[in-house]
């Protein structure tokens, strides 16, 4: 079974969407990306769910599978304007650095570390 960063495998659990209603993160949300990293690349299915922090900010759950395993992550992210979000993630030590940008009822999510990226597209569910 290969290792894959948890964090990594998080980076689908941050994002953001918009509907009818004002934009938000809150809620949940799943959708499927690629984790890269050293030795490979795997596909990971993930939901995700914001709950609001205050002004601007959001906590973020999710839960990750790959083939080589589960993974449960958390952090936050804040605004930084123009339907873009930042913050961290993380899990049994491992962090990884989250950038969301919101693309209509889409949220496009990238994690980074030192170990690999992550690239997620999320939908609400």
């Amino acid at each position: 079974m290969r290792h894959i960063p948890i964090f990594i495998a998080l980076a689908a659990s941050i994002a953001a969407a918009a509907h009818a209603a004002p934009a938000t993160l809150e809620g949940s949300w799943r959708g499927t990306g690629i984790v890269t990293y050293a030795r490979g690349a795997d596909r990971v299915d993930c939901r995700v769910r914001y709950t609001r922090g205050g002004a601007g900010r959001y906590l973020v759950t999710s839960h990750c599978a790959t083939e080589s395993g589960r993974y449960d992550l958390s952090g936050a992210v804040v605004s930084v304007g123009g339907h873009r979000y930042t913050g961290f993630v993380g899990s049994g030590g491992q962090r990884g650095r989250v950038a969301l940008v919101q693309r209509g009822d889409r949220l496009e999510v990238t994690v980074t570390s030192r170990r690999g990226t992550a690239r997620l597209s999320l939908t609400r569910s």
